[in-house]
């Protein structure tokens, strides 16, 4: 379904964002993992949780789901015994990597497999991993891709490990989840630099909040991860951070006044980072209470460097804010981008072109010389929901913009277009 959006500024709106993706995922394995009832509230239902959700239940673990409340029931799997399971993944990276973890605390043997794209992206890294700690993986087509087969019995593993996260943080998060269900723990020793640490703090975070307590040299570059178990019953999920991306710069590039619910003063998110770029570039906060936030944006504004190496998710979001500026934006050590559910950088380039902009291309980074005009398009997704959402922005400004197969937002923010209809409503 494509979208035209119509250009708008000067408004006021109320609006209300989902849960966290992110925290959603990392929540249901923690709740597999338990193996006793666990309630997630505040739950996010998309695209890539519901192929979590099918490919837990698969595995053997009872899960189900209470629209009214957007709560999630899950009874996990004590036993973990897979009998030859085939589980697809979609597009879905997050579920590829933390179930590849997951099936290994159990015994059998499981068949990991996704879409085209999916199996375009690297994973050889954890499985390196996952092999030095004692499973055995087979690719099924391109050695370093998915689709995979593994073959586990937890008993006899090793009880330390090495990984590289400079390619994605998930693989040690996967890591740092499953580790307690090792009968001997686990020390996981970092072999480079890490990309996205937010992440895995936010994966600390919500471990200790389910009882287990990581220790951290950081002088080593280790991780070590007692056996244990979880023990928490109740979680509450947080607001997504990258959702509300969209509406702190919504609000910024019309001049208008945006109040968002579900946003979380203290959250554990990385992409909380926009929030600070929105300040910087002249945004101001109206009011704000411990879960929302009133924002109002401004007439003009200059263009930011910045590393987002911490926070690759919500630069295509500042891409779009950046086509507005006065001046030019840099935006750095975002490598990782290229391996997302599209090559991030070259569609953000393509469609820039396409609009009438300037876009410097590098193989890690990306400036953005803005224009005083540009040309309605149609802009191509790439079957990527931020793509979507970003250029939705653009189109608030730009006469003419429609947005190719929308509906690939369900894949983080199903609701995106139909909150994003209300502008024209108010």
């Amino acid at each position: 379904m494509d979208y035209l959006v119509k250009p708008k500024e000067n408004f006021s709106l109320e609006v209300t964002i989902p849960g966290s993706k992110s925290i959603s995922n990392r929540a249901l394995i923690l709740a597999a993992l338990r193996g006793k009832k666990c309630i997630l509230r505040n739950f996010l239902l998309s695209d890539d949780t519901t192929y979590m959700i099918e490919g837990l239940k698969k595995l053997g673990n009872i899960i189900e789901f209470s629209e009214n409340n957007n709560e999630l029931t899950v009874i996990g799997n004590n036993k973990r015994v897979f009998d030859n399971v085939s589980v697809y993944t979609g597009n879905a990276g997050t579920m590829m990597r933390f179930l590849s973890s997951y099936i290994a605390t159990g015994f059998g043997t499981v068949t990991l497999s996704g879409n085209s794209r999916m199996n375009e992206r690297p994973i050889k890294d954890l499985v390196d991993s996952l092999e030095e700690l004692g499973v055995k993986i087979q690719y099924l087509e391109n050695t370093g891709y998915p689709p995979i087969s593994l073959s586990v019995n937890s008993n006899n593993f090793s009880d330390s490990v090495k990984v590289k996260g400079d390619k994605s943080s998930q693989y040690l998060s996967s890591l740092l989840m499953a580790a307690p269900y090792f009968k001997n723990g686990l020390k996981i020793e970092l072999q480079s630099h890490l990309v996205s640490r937010p992440y895995i703090d936010m994966t600390l975070s919500m471990m200790s909040e389910f009882g287990v307590k990581v220790k951290e040299d950081k002088i080593e570059n280790c991780f070590y991860i007692p056996c244990g178990k979880y023990e928490l019953d109740n979680y509450l999920i947080e607001g997504d951070m990258s959702s509300a991306s969209y509406f702190l710069a919504m609000a910024l590039i019309t001049n208008s006044t945006i109040k968002i619910n579900n946003y979380f003063k203290n959250s554990i998110q990385g992409d909380k980072k926009f929030l600070e770029i929105f300040l910087n570039l002249g945004g101001r906060i109206l009011n704000e209470t411990p879960n929302s936030i009133t924002v109002s944006g401004i007439e003009n504004y200059k263009g930011i460097d910045i590393d987002l190496n911490d926070s690759p998710d919500i630069a295509q979001t500042l891409a779009v804010v950046a086509l507005f500026a006065k001046t030019s934006t840099t935006v750095t050590n975002v490598a990782n981008m290229r391996i997302k559910e599209t090559d991030r950088i070259t569609a953000l380039k393509n469609e820039i072109l396409k609009l009438g902009g300037e876009f410097i291309e590098r193989e890690d980074s990306f400036t953005i010389i803005p224009k005083t005009s540009y040309k309605g398009v149609t802009v191509e997704t790439y079957d990527d929901h931020r793509m979507a959402m970003s250029f939705s922005l653009a189109g608030l400004k730009i006469p003419g913009i429609i947005i190719k197969e929308s509906n690939c937002v369900s894949k983080t923010f199903p609701d995106y277009f139909k909150i994003f209809n209300k502008i024209y409503e108010v």
